[in-house]
């Protein structure tokens, strides 16, 4: 569990020793520690990159396609995954860390793609919002070219905000080793605005992401209750009204009229069911992703706010149990808050598969088709084989066949024996290969006789 140095198995040292520096390296908090920095990375993205694959191609479908909200998840699609392959490049430092040039452009796209990631989630609550509240006038806000556009700004401004890291990140060296780097801030840089940055990257990646989310949605879910009982009110009245003049017309149908307004209202009825249940399915899907985004990213937001203060992640200086005991046991929640802010950019396939009907239809069309393509990939190279099999064999009858027109050349007795010997030559090729040397054979001995 763990990578142990081997002075952990000298217990002559452990007893002498007594900096708990060195000894906490043998405890089992730092062995946890090292276990959970190196497998939750490696099972998070490949689970990322199979979801919002499938959900690429759901949402590319003729039945999820076609409107911006639809736009808004595709994009998120492929954001999620590109989040996590930058993350994995800082969690698991090859060759980037040695140029200072690719430390900059890592931690530049890592903020880019996780700012532009967060603020999909609400512009798309906002697309809702005005689809809800403005019907009318949704078919013109709410179109796939200005999600388009607003894309793109977003991309732009969000540049612009994580434009500070090509002067504040830098190649550092390790302390413990001076032939290994690793790409962090540079405190000549960094330290003049580390609260500052600090406190900025909670509003923008968490805080104010969390107070619009939430506003929006309980509009949302404040419209939607209000449009369902004003739409069954204004039908009856317009229903009722209707009833009363023909009642005063023909008082002698007036039961007519009443079946017929009952089966209007019901029909009207079903129809603003049915709208309503479309709305109540995408509002759904968009309160889900927007309360797991803040379940798991806002611990991890307030947790590195008080670091400024109380210093989580500082080494402690003093020699002392008690300090080094808290710091490996704040190491393992470090790593598990920064997993858990990983984590929803792999969860969002399973929200959408559990509130819309439509992309679940989508998946499984997918899943089907990939089940009926998978015995052709398989059976391909035994076809190749049998092909090349094939080929060789019909070769092999030309060779023969050209050896037998030769002998010919020398008497009718030449070319009795050489036929005789070709039909017992391909005799065993006819039961290999059924047809197809079945009609050469013939063909063949017809010639010769």
């Amino acid at each position: 569990m763990g990578n142990v140095p081997i002075f952990c198995q000298n217990k002559t040292f452990i007893e002498n020793e007594t900096s708990y520096e060195l000894l906490s390296q043998c405890w089992t908090e730092k062995r946890i520690a090292d276990l959970l920095r190196l497998c939750l990375p490696l099972i998070i993205l490949p689970v990322s990159l199979l979801n919002n694959s499938l959900s690429y191609f759901a949402l590319r479908s003729r039945q999820m396609y076609g409107t911006s909200t639809a736009f808004f998840m595709l994009i998120l699609s492929v954001l999620d995954p590109l989040v996590l392959v930058t993350k994995n490049f800082v969690y698991f430092p090859i060759f980037i860390p040695v140029n200072s040039i690719s430390c900059k452009i890592l931690y530049f796209l890592i903020y880019v793609l996780g700012y532009t990631n967060v603020w999909l989630l609400v512009i798309m609550t906002v697309d809702k919002f005005f689809a809800v509240w403005f019907p009318l006038r949704a078919s013109y806000f709410c179109t796939i070219t200005r999600a388009k556009y607003t894309c793109i700004f977003l991309f732009f401004l969000t540049s612009i905000i994580s434009f500070h890291h090509f002067w504040t990140i830098d190649s550092l060296t390790h302390p413990h080793n001076t032939k290994k780097y690793f790409c962090y801030y540079n405190m000549i840089h960094y330290g003049s605005i580390h609260r500052l940055w600090r406190y900025i990257d909670f509003i923008i990646w968490c805080f104010l992401p969390f107070i619009l989310l939430l506003l929006f949605s309980i509009l949302i879910i404040y419209k939607l209750k209000k449009n369902r009982t004003n739409s069954h009110e204004h039908i009856r009245h317009i229903i009722s009204s209707n009833l009363r003049l023909r009642e005063v017309d023909s008082p002698k149908h007036s039961s007519v009229s009443i079946l017929a307004g009952q089966e209007i209202e019901m029909r009207s009825n079903q129809k603003h069911d049915v709208i309503r249940s479309r709305h109540r399915h995408i509002t759904l899907m968009l309160l889900s992703v927007a309360t797991v985004f803040l379940l798991l990213t806002l611990p991890n937001s307030i947790y590195f706010v008080l670091d400024i203060t109380y210093s989580f992640n500082k080494t402690p200086i003093v020699n002392d149990y008690y300090q080094w005991l808290r710091y490996r046991r704040l190491t393992i929640l470090t790593i598990i808050m920064f997993q858990l802010s990983d984590l929803q950019h792999a969860v969002n396939f399973y929200l959408y598969l559990l509130t819309s009907h439509k992309f679940r239809r989508s998946v499984i069309g997918i899943c089907l088709k990939i089940v009926d393509f998978l015995p052709t990939i398989l059976t391909c190279p035994c076809q190749r084989k049998i092909e090349e099999m094939r080929y060789a064999n019909q070769k092999f009858d030309k060779s023969q066949y050209n050896m037998s027109c030769r002998s010919s050349i020398y008497g009718p007795s030449n070319s009795t024996q050489s036929s005789r010997h070709l039909l017992q030559q391909t005799r065993p090729l006819y039961v290999c290969n059924g047809n197809v040397l079945k009609s050469t054979t013939i063909t063949t001995t017809n010639d010769l006789i």
